[in-house]
């Protein structure tokens, strides 16, 4: 596509997009700008709505009429781009709980506009925000636990083939993680290259899926690689006080945690909760709400 016809495109969806925004009183369109010839096509002024443009740096909102939300979104997967920029807004107040906005975005990677989507900033109000992330990260990276984060969320609120599942995700310190855990099964990630192993891959999230039905923990390395999957996790001895509660997949992610210097989020297959442990405790929770209910698997 010429970058001519992009261009054009994108004028044509910031056009559609008022329009809807009229018809259905919406009052925000949020426009992901990550190119800066499309700053071009964005209106000076419309009465009908106001525009919120996302920036990944702020030397770019110099010449901006409208209001920014600035958040380094290029070291995020595209397929997450959207939402962290919206928790982004809605954790600086950009965007309130339950009001709606219009998304226009590039999911294609044109880098104009290709996409349009109507959220609700309270889709985005409860999910942990990337300011959380950082102050729990330890070594680390965001980007990594934000996947891990975000996939979990998805495994409990969508479960698997009509089921219900849980999981329990160990990142960092992967040596001595190792050597406190043992394969309860043949390892489905082994022998693959690195660059096929990483969490921010769409086609891995999706094998994660799949695996959940089985039991035992995945390994992740603090770059992002899934180092493997359904261990069996035996750290513990007394490390850690009992989870009033809760079951063996939370008492032995607060084992890991108590024991290395991972983190560890865990799936409730009961209720969808997802749960984040650092030093032996639990120190998030989300709620992932399910749409229908899940039938919980037989053992």
């Amino acid at each position: 596509m010429t970058g001519e016809k992009a261009e054009k495109e994108s004028i044509v969806l910031i056009e559609e997009a008022i329009a809807i925004a009229e018809k259905l009183k919406i009052k925000k369109i949020l426009i992901v700008c990550e190119k800066a010839v499309l700053l071009k096509t964005i209106p000076a002024y419309s009465e009908k709505c106001q525009f919120l443009v996302a920036l990944s740096q702020e030397k770019l909102a110099e010449d901006i009429f409208h209001e920014t939300v600035i958040c380094d979104f290029k070291g995020v997967a595209r397929r997450e781009r959207l939402d962290y920029i919206l928790r982004t807004a809605v954790e600086l107040g950009t965007l309130k709980k339950g009001e709606k906005v219009i998304c226009l975005y590039s999911l294609s990677g044109t880098k104009l506009v290709d996409s349009l989507r109507i959220v609700k900033g309270e889709e985005h109000y409860s999910h942990i925000s990337m300011g959380d992330l950082k102050r729990i990260a330890k070594n680390i990276p965001t980007e990594v636990l934000y996947a891990l984060v975000n996939l979990a969320v998805e495994i409990g609120r969508e479960g698997r083939e009509g089921v219900s599942v849980g999981t329990i995700f160990v990142v960092g310190d992967t040596e001595k993680v190792d050597e406190l855990s043992k394969p309860m099964i043949f390892d489905p990630f082994l022998g693959y290259p690195e660059d096929e192993r990483r969490i921010s891959d769409p086609k891995v999230q999706e094998s994660i899926k799949e695996l959940t039905l089985i039991d035992g923990a995945f390994i992740i390395r603090d770059d992002g690689v899934v180092v493997s999957a359904g261990r069996y996790l035996h750290a513990g001895g007394g490390k850690t006080a009992p989870l009033r509660g809760l079951g063996a997949r939370h008492a032995a992610a607060a084992a890991i945690t108590a024991s290395t210097d991972a983190i560890a989020i865990t799936v409730s297959e009961s209720t969808g909760t997802v749960r984040i442990f650092s030093s032996g405790k639990t120190i998030m929770s989300i709620r992932a709400s399910r749409p229908h209910l899940l039938v919980k698997r037989s053992r």
